[in-house]
């Protein structure tokens, strides 16, 4: 379309006597639509070491052992008429986070804020948080600005017992990116007992529209 890129390629994998498999089709039935969306919604953050991962692996596109913003973008691009952009417009920045304060005592609000530094072309992101279930109670999660993304976060105990928050937000068809230095969601836990702030995020993306991605 004019000077502009599309990142609507479609993928197709063919191993001799198996399926086609059209890159995005997490449920598998040889389309990428709003329903895979809505089965990305639901399995956003299980790990490879998930009892159910093995039944979604399929739609863990960069093959990180995790379902994240990147693996979401490929299906949430082909959405309509797909995305269109100038192919210079690269992913560039990174997400840090911050707690409103360093101590907290037992009943109070710890309130998380995701930015954005130095953001260009950001079309989703995603991160991890890992956080002690004895010491915080999870909130909520809201999104400050992030422009049209939908919200796929997920609040997951995993089979190990481990609970981490995934904060995960990604432009369904073509929308506008967010640039800049921004703050872009706050989370909010509520400490159980007498707590240091000590978290971290891990497993971090940013994705463009061209499914370039930045991790951090």
């Amino acid at each position: 379309v004019g000077n502009f890129g599309s990142a609507l390629e479609m993928y197709i994998f063919k191993v001799p006597g198996t399926d086609t498999y059209l890159s995005g089709d997490i449920n598998k039935d040889k389309k990428v639509d709003e329903n895979d969306l809505t089965s990305y919604l639901n399995y956003n953050g299980l790990r490879r070491s998930d009892s159910d991962f093995e039944y979604v692996s399929i739609g863990d596109i960069n093959e990180n052992g995790l379902i994240d913003a990147y693996d979401i973008s490929v299906a949430a691009t082909r959405i309509g008429d797909g995305v269109y952009d100038d192919p210079e417009h690269k992913v560039a920045g990174e997400i840090v986070i911050a707690a409103d304060k360093s101590r907290y005592s037992a009943g109070e609000e710890v309130v998380i804020t995701i930015s954005g530094n130095n953001l260009q072309n950001a079309n989703a992101f995603s991160l991890a948080l890992p956080y002690d279930a004895a010491d915080y109670e999870f909130v909520g999660i809201e999104a400050l600005n992030t422009a049209t993304m939908a919200n796929y976060s997920k609040n997951r105990m995993h089979g190990n017992g481990e609970t981490v928050i995934y904060p995960t937000f990604v432009n369904e068809g073509n929308q506008a990116t967010v640039s800049g230095n921004v703050a872009l969601v706050k989370v909010t836990l509520k400490a159980k007992r007498k707590v240091k702030f000590d978290l971290k995020a891990i497993d971090g993306i940013i994705v463009d529209k061209h499914l370039n991605a930045v991790k951090f």
